[in-house]
């Protein structure tokens, strides 16, 4: 009796030892094909995510998306957003799915070998996440970036020329200057004829306007201004057009969305045409706090600004109304206008910059007076904007201010258009240059053909097209095209140039980015 009692207990003990170890089984396995899915869904976040990136932006830098981690995000295009949420989780959804199916089956159906192929699916995902990481170790060029914070240039320190140090004189009669910053244009956009890389040109009027005013030109024919890393997105852009420096990131304290700590040490286009006088505008169809842009033109000239939200506290707008960033460029140079108007009644003299947004990747903007000139929607929105630039630029020319008024047209940057740097591939990337058309200077130049220039040289040239004079023909790091003194790459070459401006400049964080 006792015998079977104890047998019986036994069974029982063991019948619970053998449910213990397979909810133990049951629990490791559940953890494996948890982490397993966590690892691969990593690695497609990753590699999906940088697959987007480039299929949209083309050449985008790893210094252009730390900087945009740096800065408020307030502003940006919410449908890229949801292009880029869409597009990359609708594919990780799918690849999860199929993972989770082959999991299945191996639990539930797979009676041969099921320890092999779930050691070999566990370590494929290893694979797989290894994989990721070098890829955008490779594609970002992020040893090239971790090289440039380590190693150090003394080239920006030795060629800086402060412009607080240089004498600026202008005339006793003040030019006006309207500044008209063009997202993303670039010379390829014209015909091959012309210097460009279509057979039809995609911007005639533009490189009409060019023909016929002066442009500066890296070639005989149409040309314009090499960019670098830190000159290669729109307030990098801005930043040394108007400083005559490139917008270098430090990983450090900067805060660049800061109204106080945007660059304390530069000195540029904005103040020195504040301190002579001048009012500063700045107009744009889209939220000006984006990428620290009213920081820096605030803090840097006291710009008076108009964009995306003042439109709507203006009532010239609803939220309802708001498309692509803010409002179209069609509206832009309506509003442009109207400011104009208002701001000519005084005689006190003004810079008026304007930056148009419809040309920004992912395809543009097709608003209401484009036409489908072209078979692919962002080449039609690049036609409409040469059609709407040239159009305020003959409104100008038929206002009273216009005989006392410069207009300078340049593009910010090369653009991100995927097909257009695929296309670019034809050429030598270095070859592609931001166009610049200078309109009623009061300067002529020396020499416009074969320049070879950074889009830093704008600075000291624009302030030469209003009839100042620069002692030494240097600001920042700019040269004043319409001298003959050489700019950094006729000095030095483009390729050692841009080299060592990617570089680390001790000077530079601590003269221009902190001001210490």
């Amino acid at each position: 009796m006792k015998s079977k009692i104890v047998a019986k207990n036994e069974e029982k003990i063991l019948e619970e030892i053998i449910t213990v170890e397979e909810k133990n089984k049951e629990t490791i396995a559940k953890k494996e094909n948890l982490y397993i899915l966590s690892l691969i869904f990593i690695s497609a976040f990753i590699v999906l995510s940088i697959h987007w990136i480039y299929a949209s932006t083309g050449n985008v830098t790893l210094e252009q998306l730390i900087f945009h981690l740096m800065v408020p995000i307030k502003g940006t295009n919410v449908g890229m957003i949801w292009d880029y949420i869409y597009w990359t989780f609708s594919r990780i959804f799918i690849i999860i799915a199929v993972v989770g199916i082959i999991i299945f089956f191996i639990e539930n159906k797979s009676k041969i070998g099921k320890n092999k192929i779930k050691k070999a699916l566990y370590l494929f995902s290893k694979v797989i996440l290894l994989v990721s990481f070098i890829t955008v170790l490779c594609v970002m060029n992020v040893f090239s970036f971790a090289k440039n914070q380590i190693i150090a240039s003394s080239l920006i320190e030795k060629e800086y020329i402060d412009p607080l140090s240089v004498n600026i004189t202008f005339p006793d009669k003040k030019q006006n200057l309207i500044y008209i910053y063009l997202e993303s244009m670039e010379n390829t956009f014209s015909s091959k004829e012309n210097g460009g890389l279509y057979q039809e040109d995609k911007m005639p009027e533009l490189t009409q306007i060019a023909k016929n005013n002066i442009n500066f030109s890296n070639t005989e024919k149409l040309g314009g201004a090499f960019d670098l890393k830190g000159t290669h997105w729109t307030i990098a852009a801005m930043v040394s057009q108007t400083s005559g420096v490139p917008l270098k990131i430090s990983i450090g304290e900067n805060d660049y969305g800061n109204h106080s700590t945007f660059l304390p040490g530069a000195y540029t286009l904005g103040e020195v045409l504040e301190a002579n006088g001048y009012n500063n505008y700045l107009l744009l169809g889209s939220d000006s706090e984006f990428g620290g842009r009213k920081s820096y033109f605030e803090s840097h000239g006291n710009y008076n600004i108009w964009d995306y939200c003042s439109a709507i506290e203006e009532n010239r707008m609803t939220e309802e109304d708001k498309v692509w960033w803010g409002y179209s460029d069609n509206d832009l140079f309506k509003y442009a206008k109207e400011q104009l108007e208002e701001i000519t009644k005084s005689e006190e003299p003004f810079n008026f910059t304007i930056l148009t947004v419809d040309t920004h990747f992912t395809d543009g903007y097709f608003c209401e007076k484009c036409e489908n000139h072209f078979e692919d929607q962002y080449s039609n929105v690049i036609r409409c904007s040469s059609k709407q630039v040239s159009e305020f630029v003959s409104w100008i020319k038929d206002q009273p201010f216009y005989e006392n008024t410069t207009i300078i047209i340049s593009g910010d940057h090369l653009t991100m258009q995927a097909e257009i740097e695929d296309l670019a591939t034809q050429i030598n990337y270095g070859e592609r240059t931001v166009y610049n058309a200078f309109i009623n200077s009061k300067a002529e130049p020396i020499s416009t053909k074969s320049r070879q220039f950074f889009t830093m040289d704008m600075y000291p040239t624009t302030l030469a097209a209003l009839g100042a004079q620069i002692e030494g023909n240097r600001l920042g790091l700019g040269t004043n095209l319409f001298s003959d003194e050489q700019t950094l790459i006729e000095k030095y070459g483009l390729e050692y140039s841009r080299s060592e401006l990617e570089k680390k400049s001790s000077f530079y964080n601590r003269k221009i980015l902190y001001n210490k």
